[in-house]
Parts: structure tokens; C-alpha cells; sequence
């Protein structure tokens, strides 16, 4: 495809005049009591009333940098972020409200003796689709859910009262006075919304800092400047870096360690004001020691500057001048403050902060270039600056610190003190979405701590998106729609797909102004360009309107064939399977999609197979209903719930309840069987044994009359292991005995087979619970043979359940062993359970060994790991063992906590960490002296373990109740000792006589 300028690609452009996509803070404000206050006044009072409301919108929106988008009666809408995306837009929505609320109360009704008057408004952000508007209308039309629940925050305002959504202010929250926290349900919105209510602005407007790690070796080059300082002379280091990199976090962390040293510290900031100088009269004002804008007298200052040196006081005229706002100043007054600043130096150690340097005015330019001359003095002067082409002249000739984003260890450790509960792998997650960059990590984190996201940090806030579009709007117009164009091509932009879409290489000026600017840098793969963050390319690639952005990807998935064909190569299905279905082209989704799903299970990649297949599945619905698609869809349902097997999800079974209907609907037993199957199997996975097993004979019911041997096997085989999940050992048994005969007869040993060890490690586990070490260990070995080495997570299962049973021996030291082998394959299969469950595992083992606090809190985190994942399989033990392990360290509420966890997942059939639930309730009671309800607890205990048919679980009751009347000198407790010991004997019986009956079975 020939190459073509950027500016010939109009085909599927937006008209200027046309909808547009915005990420805009949104304003609504309404007059509080309206309606009564209408009915009080006269017509034409209440006309110049509202006349002059209507003058108070616009003068103190515009004021605050927002436009004025409707006024119907006594209401308002104002937008922020248009005409032009700046950062803070939703801090100044914030600020005109509370101004707008002050204007407000001072208008008056005409002496009718009505009270002040009051707005109430609501406040949020998000993208919305804005276009022109009419009369009717009004200026703008805005559409999306952002400009809903900005009218529903208003509507539940109170009277003076302002709601704002916490995630459009994002960081900028502690700089207003605020209620706490609240989960609002408002008509339209999905979610709750998280508001808070605006009072005021904060007394002292600083947050709580994000935990500072890394930077070492810059706060190491800091220190070595501050030395050369104080050895040599002032000096100026300017500490660079693209928004939310940490540069002012950086310097604060200096700060605080100098200012512990005794190092006099000064600030100023250049966007405070559009004041000439305005950074170095901040520092002046402080040395003097002068508060507020107000200007000191002569006599002030002259005052002021004999204490610090007599010898000063000739400077007070120039420094008056200087700080007054109807100053005539001459060029030397800025040279007396340039000497008030050395000398200030020579009387100790300074340090003189100048944030935010891109946007400093002429004069402190020139201010800056006449502290560079100073010869005298132990000044170290820190700026932070951002990176831009158009400012890098006021960095020329000083010394320059640029800040990376944050290494990946860096990146957990800050992601490890804002979400202490994250797993790995969304730190990893998290890490991949941020760029490194910390603003963002904190961002994210704090978004997933508000539960604004759940598992992924998918998406971003609107308050990070506003910056973002913010940067966006700095750039040049080509620039800007050329990286919108890189947005849609995707985060990794291969630089001939640019060229050929976009006319311009990677060689470019303006490709490499992209990078300059920190949007678009080479990638680790030569000829490939990548968007340094992840959600700055989400944030703009939302940004581009629909029709655009379908016509957009159809252009780019043509040109991906046509290289595919001219090169004789094979086709980028992922890409094309992305491109086709972003662009809405069904069938060409449905092929491609269905070939990148099976090239991604061949990978082992099964979360990117189940999104490829759940793509194809959704084209095919939108598709004609046909038996050709029919029988389509039938077949990618099945590799979709394939690629789920080992990691079940609830959002999985709409898929197959789909199936369910569309198999009743063509009274089709074998899809029918198939759908039922894998709700199964989900629900298995999910922790809900029962609801496994219903599923599982239903399946089973409807494969009897097909002849599928196959498929009743696997239905067997599952039902077996839902069964074993759900402590029904006898039905367990001889359906996972079944299915391993039948499986084993068809074994070739030439590949593993994760099927067969699977239904070998249930069955092996289910033996270990019953007291059958020996046939355990055997199930347990063979089934490590068939998948020994391959990588795959049914491994880590069979280690899993292996260092269950190695528990109930009381064998810990190979339980450890165990699990720990089962995190490793965890870590390479990137699987959250099966971490979590190995995690579990471990620490339970190594605090029976060791009984230190370490082991439980990383039990307490694993735990949290599986309920953050929702998946319950097997959720009773680790409950059970954090109950035990609470109650022995003497925390009774901690105990009775989880111990209450465990008879819930009881109550769904899971009983395995029941006995020890119970254990626990009786050492706390007894702790408590209440000996009767220690005596209860334990006899649940027994009769849960008599329920398993778990001889161990008898001996752990018996030892634990030796341990409560030991401590206690109960001697009662004796008789109800050797009754439990005539149960243990039996309970092996009854497992001998279920035994028999399996052997008889098979």
C-alpha cells in the first residue's frame, strides 16, 4: 500500500464541526428551593433574579477556566476541559462550585426576607460524545453516562451542598475539605458511585505521600550536588521528567532528609501565579520571614534583613520594590535579592525549591541565569521541569537529573505499600498498565483499594485521563492525530503499519517528536514503536470517534493481509482478529478470531484463547441464524470452555447458559450434554460442589442416549471430582475409579496427560482424607508420572492436593517441599489460584513447624488471593487453618472470623477445614473459660470428621481436646475422651466397610 500524508487521510475523519469524544469534568448547579421561592416573588423579580444568577455562572466559570454549556431557568451546566483538556480540570469544576455557592448567598431576594440562597450541585468526569448544539438544546449537546451522573449527583445534592465523585479529583482530593467517603446508587450507573462532599477548601492542603521507594542513586546525585555546593559555591540542578515520574516526590524526599540535617529549606512554584517572578518572590517572602502577598515597609524589611546580617539592610528598598504589586523595579533590584539569597547561604546550608520550571515566566529566567553567576554561598537551587522541546532552552547549561519511570522491583515495591493484598500477577498487571510511571501506580492502586476495579487495573481514572488528554492537547495537531492513529494500530505500533497508514516512517521528526514528548518510543523489537504506558494509549485510542476509529482499523487490518500476501507469509491472525473486530466486520472476526484462539491454546496461552473465542462467539451471534452457524458456534463454545479449565470464572457461564438455550432450541442432546458439562465444570472450579453436581447429572442424562463414550467419561470424571470437592467419598470413588480405568486403557505415554493425573490426584486426595496413606501416595505417584516436567498447572495441582495429605500425616516438612514445588509451576503458568492455594499451603505447614507470626500473615495474604479471584474450591482448608493457627496464637476474634468463613463454605458441601473450625471455636471458648461451649465445639468437631469418614480428623479432635483439659485440669473431659476414641475405631471401621463396597463396585 503506497504511502500517504497524514493530512490526504480524510476518508473516515470526524468533521471538525461533527461529534467529538472528550474526557471532560462536568458541572451541574441548580438554585436550592426553587420552586418556593418562584412562588414568593413577583414574575419580573424572579426574571431579574434569574438574570442575574445567569451573570454569576458565566463570570465565575470563566473565571475558573470552564465554559458554560446550558443555563435552563435556574440550572446550570458547565464543562471544563473544553475548549482545551488541562490538567486539574476537575479541581477548578471543584473550585468554581464552591465560589459559584459564596456569589450565590450574596444576591439577595429584594428584603421578601427569604435566607440566603443556596445551590446544590454534582460533579463528575469521564468521556463523553459532545456536539453543537441549538436553542433548544442549548450551546453543546453532551452525551454518555459522565454528564448522567453528574445531573444525579446534583439531584441528591442538599441545599448547599456539592457532590463530587472521588476518582475526578484522583490525587487532588486532600486539597478541599471533605465528608468521608460514601457509596452513592444513582439511577443509570452501573456501580455505585464513591462521593464526597465538597465543605471547603483544606486548611492545609498536602495528602498523606505515597510510600517513596527506589531512587537511590538520584537521591544519591542529589546529595553529591549539595555537597559540591557547600564545598564550592551555589549550584542548579534541574530534576526532569514527564508528568507523574516522581520528580516533586523525588525532591521532597531530599528535602526531608537535608531539612533533618539542619539545612535551611525555601520554595516556590512557577504555576501559582501569572506574577512575573512570582517562584522568587515566594523565596524572598520566606526569608524575610514575610507571610501572605501582602508587601512588608521598608522598615519591615529592613528590620527583617539586620537579622540575618546587618549588613543587609541596604537591600531593603530593592527587596520592597520587588515584593510590591505596583512595583517599578529596577534591573538591580533582582541583584540584592540574588545577593540576599548568597549570603543567606554563607550562614548555612540552603536549599531553594522551584517546582514546576517548564512554565517559568521571562523574569525568573533571567533570575535563575543571575544565581548562576553567584560565586559565594552553600545554595543548592532545585527545579523540577518536564521535558518539552519548546522550554529546554531555560534548562541550557545546568546540570540536568532525568527521572526513568520505576524499575519493575521498584514498581512492586510501591504497588506492595499502597495494595498490600495485590497477588503478583497484578503487580505485574499493574506494572505492564503504569509504565513505571509512579503517578499512575498510585492511581491504580488506589482505584482497586476503592474497589472502583477489581481484578485487573483495567481503565483509569477520569481525573488520570484528564491529564493525559490534557498532554495530548499540548501537542501540535498533526502530532496529536498522528499518535491517535499509533493508539488505534494498538501499544506496539509497527513502525511499516504506521508508514503505511500514516505517511511517516520511523524516521520522522514528527514520529520522534512523539518520543521527545514521551508518548511514543522504539520498542524492544527493532522496526517497532510502543506507547510508554499502557493507559495513555487506552485514554487516547478512547478519545477517537467511532466511525473514525471502525474505518481506522479496517484500513489497518487490510494493509496486514496485503504485507501477509505480497510476503508470502502467514497472516497475523491475533492482529487481523483484533483489527476486523474493532472495525465490526463479522465474519472476517468470526474466522480470524477462531484461528487466533486455537493458535494461543497451542501456546499454552488459554486467558488470550478464551478472549479470541469469546470475540468469535459474539460475531457469531450477530450473524444469521443458520446451521452452519449453529454448528460453529457449538464448536468454539467447546474450546472456549477448554481454555477456561484451569481458571473457571463466573463471567464464563454466560456462555454456556447461552449454549443451554440455543441447544433446547434446536433439541440437540449432545450440545445440550456439552453445555450442562461445562457449567459443571466452572462451578467446580468456583468452589460450588453441589451446584457442580447437578449440572454434572443433567449432563450426564442427556450423553447417555447419544453414544459419545468420550464425553460420558469426562461427564463421569468431573462429576467424581465434584463429588470428592463436596466430601461425598462413597459416590466419588467409584465414578473417579471409572473414569481413571477407562482413561488409563487409552493412555499412550507419549504425551501427559493432565486429564488422567487430575482424576488420580482427586482420587488419591479423597484416599488420604480417609486414612488411606499408602494408596494415596501410589495415585499420587502415578499421576505425577503422566504429567511430570510439562509445565502445565494440573502439576501443581497434583503437588497441591499431594502437601494436603503430607498435612494430615503430620508430614511437613515434604508438605512444604510440596508446595513450594507447586508455587514454582504456579509462577511459570501464571496461575492466580493455584498460587494462592500453594502459598496457603506452605505457610501453613512451615508455622506448624516453626509457629512464628510470619507464616500466618502470609496465610492471611494467600487467603485474601482466592477470595479477591471469588474461587471457593478447597476454600474451607486454608479457613480452617488460619481458625487454628489464629485461636493457638491467642487471637480469638481473628479465629472465630475465618472459623465462621469455614462453616459457610460447610454449608456448600465443602467440609474439609469444618473439624478444624470447630477445634479452634473449642480452644477459644475453653480460653475463655466457657467449658461448656469448648465441650460442644467439640463434639461437632467429631461428628464433622466422623462425616468425611477422616480418621485423622478424629486423632486431631482427640489430641485437641487432651491439650484443652491439660490446660484447663478438666478432668470431666476424660470420659468424653474415650468416647471419642470408641468413635475414631468406628469411623475406620465404617472406611473399611466403604472400601469393600468400592472394591466390590469396581
Amino acid at each position: 500500500m503506497p504511502a500517504q500524508p497524514l493530512e490526504a487521510l480524510n476518508v473516515h475523519a470526524a468533521p471538525t464541526d461533527g461529534p467529538r469524544r472528550r474526557y471532560l469534568s462536568i458541572l451541574f448547579s441548580d438554585l436550592s428551593e426553587s420552586t418556593r421561592l418562584a412562588s414568593r416573588l413577583e414574575a419580573e423579580e424572579y426574571l431579574d433574579l434569574l438574570a442575574r444568577l445567569g451573570a454569576v455562572y458565566h463570570a465565575v466559570v470563566a473565571r475558573h477556566g470552564g465554559t458554560v454549556a446550558q443555563i435552563s431557568g435556574d440550572g446550570m451546566l458547565a464543562l471544563f476541559g473544553y475548549p482545551e483538556a488541562r490538567e486539574g480540570d476537575g479541581r477548578r469544576a471543584v473550585e468554581a462550585a464552591l465560589e459559584l455557592d459564596a456569589a450565590v448567598a450574596l444576591l439577595g431576594t429584594g428584603g421578601r426576607g427569604e435566607g440566603p440562597l443556596r445551590l446544590h450541585s454534582g460533579i463528575h468526569a469521564g468521556l463523553v460524545l459532545l456536539q453543537s448544539g441549538d436553542q433548544c438544546r442549548g450551546r453543546f449537546e453532551l452525551l454518555g453516562c459522565a454528564t448522567n451522573i453528574a445531573s444525579r449527583l446534583c439531584s441528591v445534592a442538599a441545599p448547599g451542598e456539592i457532590l463530587v465523585s472521588e476518582e475526578t479529583l484522583g490525587p487532588e482530593r486532600h486539597l478541599f475539605a471533605t465528608s468521608a467517603r460514601s457509596r452513592l446508587r444513582l439511577r443509570g450507573a452501573d456501580e455505585p458511585v464513591l462521593t464526597l462532599a465538597v465543605t471547603g477548601r483544606a486548611v492545609e492542603a498536602r495528602s498523606e505521600p505515597a510510600p517513596f521507594v527506589g531512587r537511590d542513586a538520584e537521591l544519591a546525585a542529589l546529595a553529591a550536588d549539595f555537597a559540591a555546593a557547600r564545598v564550592g559555591g551555589p549550584r542548579i540542578t534541574i530534576v526532569e521528567g514527564p508528568p507523574g515520574v516522581g520528580k516533586t516526590r523525588l525532591v521532597e524526599e531530599f528535602l526531608r532528609r537535608a531539612g533533618a540535617e539542619g539545612c535551611a529549606i525555601h520554595r516556590g512554584n512557577c504555576e501559582s501565579s501569572a506574577e512575573p517572578l512570582r517562584p522568587f518572590l515566594e523565596i524572598a517572602r520566606s526569608l524575610l520571614g514575610v507571610a501572605g502577598d501582602d508587601p512588608p515597609d521598608v522598615d519591615t524589611a529592613a528590620c527583617a534583613l539586620a537579622g540575618i546580617d546587618p549588613g543587609l539592610a541596604d537591600l531593603a528598598p530593592a527587596l520592597c520594590r520587588l515584593l510590591s504589586p505596583r512595583r517599578q523595579s529596577t534591573p538591580g533590584d533582582a541583584a540584592a535579592l540574588a545577593e540576599l539569597i548568597a549570603h543567606a547561604g554563607t550562614l548555612g546550608p540552603l536549599v531553594l525549591f522551584v517546582d514546576d520550571w517548564h512554565a517559568a515566566d521571562d523574569a525568573s529566567r533571567e533570575m535563575m541565569a543571575l544565581l548562576r553567576t553567584l560565586e559565594k554561598g552553600a545554595v543548592l537551587v532545585l527545579a523540577t521541569a518536564r521535558p518539552d522541546p519548546r522550554i529546554d532552552g531555560l534548562s541550557e547549561g545546568l546540570e540536568r537529573l532525568r527521572l526513568a519511570p520505576l524499575t519493575a522491583a521498584e514498581t512492586a515495591a510501591a504497588v506492595a505499600g499502597l495494595l498490600p493484598s495485590a497477588d503478583p500477577f497484578t503487580v505485574e498487571e499493574i506494572g505492564a498498565a503504569s509504565g513505571g510511571n509512579p503517578l499512575f501506580i498510585e492511581e491504580l492502586c488506589h482505584a482497586m483499594a476503592a474497589g472502583e476495579r477489581h481484578e485487573r487495573p483495567q481503565g483509569c481514572t477520569p481525573w488520570l485521563a484528564n491529564l493525559i488528554e490534557s498532554r495530548v492537547s499540548r501537542l501540535p495537531p498533526a502530532a496529536a492525530e498522528l499518535l491517535r492513529v499509533a493508539a488505534v494500530i494498538g501499544n506496539s505500533v509497527p513502525a511499516w503499519l504506521l508508514e503505511a497508514i500514516a505517511g511517516r516512517g520511523e524516521g520522522d521528526p514528527l514520529v520522534r517528536s512523539l518520543a521527545e514528548a514521551d508518548f511514543l518510543y522504539p520498542g524492544e523489537r527493532p522496526g517497532t514503536l510502543r506507547f510508554k504506558h499502557g493507559i495513555t494509549r487506552e485514554v487516547i485510542y478512547d478519545s477517537v470517534g467511532l466511525h473514525q476509529r471502525r474505518g481506522r482499523h479496517a484500513d489497518i487490518a487490510a494493509a496486514l493481509r496485503a504485507r501477509a500476501s505480497a510476503a508470502g507469509e502467514d497472516e497475523p491472525v491475533e492482529a487481523l482478529a483484533y483489527h476486523f473486530g474493532a472495525a465490526d466486520e463479522l465474519n472476517a472476526t468470526v474466522l480470524y478470531a477462531e484461528q487466533a484462539g486455537d493458535k494461543a491454546m497451542a501456546a499454552s496461552a488459554l486467558d488470550r484463547a478464551q478472549g479470541y473465542y469469546r470475540a468469535a462467539l459474539d460475531a457469531l451471534e450477530r450473524l444469521e441464524d443458520s446451521d452452519e452457524n449453529a454448528a460453529r458456534w457449538d464448536r468454539i463454545a467447546q474450546r472456549f470452555g477448554l481454555a477456561g479449565v484451569f481458571d473457571p470464572a463466573r463471567d464464563q457461564l454466560q456462555v454456556f447458559e447461552r449454549a443451554i438455550e440455543r441447544a433446547g432450541a434446536r433439541r440437540d442432546p449432545v450440545a445440550l450434554a456439552w453445555a450442562e458439562y461445562w457449567l459443571g465444570y466452572i462451578n467446580y472450579g468456583l468452589g460450588e460442589p453441589e451446584t457442580a453436581s447437578d449440572h454434572c447429572s443433567r449432563a450426564l442424562e442427556s450423553a447417555l442416549g447419544t453414544g459419545d463414550d468420550r464425553l460420558v467419561v469426562q461427564i463421569r470424571a468431573t462429576l467424581g471430582q465434584a463429588k470428592a470437592a463436596a466430601c461425598d467419598y462413597r459416590g466419588a470413588l467409584l465414578l473417579l475409579d471409572e473414569a481413571i480405568e477407562v482413561k488409563r486403557r487409552h493412555r499412550t505415554g507419549q504425551h501427559a496427560s493432565v486429564g488422567f493425573a487430575y482424576s488420580l490426584a482427586s482420587k488419591a486426595f479423597v484416599l488420604g482424607d480417609m486414612g488411606r496413606f499408602a494408596e494415596a501416595e501410589a495415585g499420587f505417584s502415578e499421576a505425577m508420572d503422566a504429567v511430570r516436567g510439562a509445565d502445565h498447572e494440573v502439576e501443581g495441582s497434583v503437588l497441591c492436593k499431594h502437601a494436603g495429605v503430607y498435612l494430615w500425616q503430620g508430614r511437613l516438612e515434604e508438605a512444604l517441599r510440596c508446595a513450594e514445588e507447586a508455587e514454582r509451576v504456579a509462577v511459570r503458568v501464571h496461575s492466580v489460584y493455584l498460587y494462592a492455594m500453594s502459598r496457603a499451603l506452605g505457610s501453613y505447614a512451615l508455622w506448624s513447624l516453626e509457629a512464628g507470626d510470619g507464616p500466618i500473615e502470609t496465610l492471611v495474604e494467600a487467603t485474601g488471593w482466592l477470595e479477591a479471584k471469588g474461587r471457593g474450591l478447597y476454600a474451607s482448608l486454608p479457613y480452617g487453618w488460619l481458625a487454628d493457627a489464629l485461636a493457638r496464637r491467642g487471637d480469638p476474634s481473628g479465629s472465630r472470623r475465618y472459623a465462621a468463613r469455614a462453616l459457610r463454605r460447610a454449608e456448600k458441601g465443602d467440609r474439609l477445614g469444618e473439624a478444624m473450625a470447630w477445634r479452634a471455636m473449642a480452644r477459644s471458648a475453653a480460653a475463655r473459660g466457657a467449658r461448656e461451649t469448648s465441650h460442644r465445639c467439640l463434639e461437632r468437631a467429631e461428628a464433622a470428621g466422623a462425616a468425611r469418614a477422616a480418621a485423622h480428623e478424629a486423632a486431631a479432635t482427640r489430641l485437641c481436646a487432651a491439650e484443652i483439659a491439660a490446660a484447663s485440669g478438666d478432668t470431666e473431659l476424660v470420659p468424653r475422651l474415650d468416647a471419642m476414641a470408641r468413635a475414631e475405631a468406628e469411623a475406620r471401621r465404617r472406611a473399611a466397610r466403604i472400601r469393600c463396597r468400592a472394591g466390590a463396585g469396581s
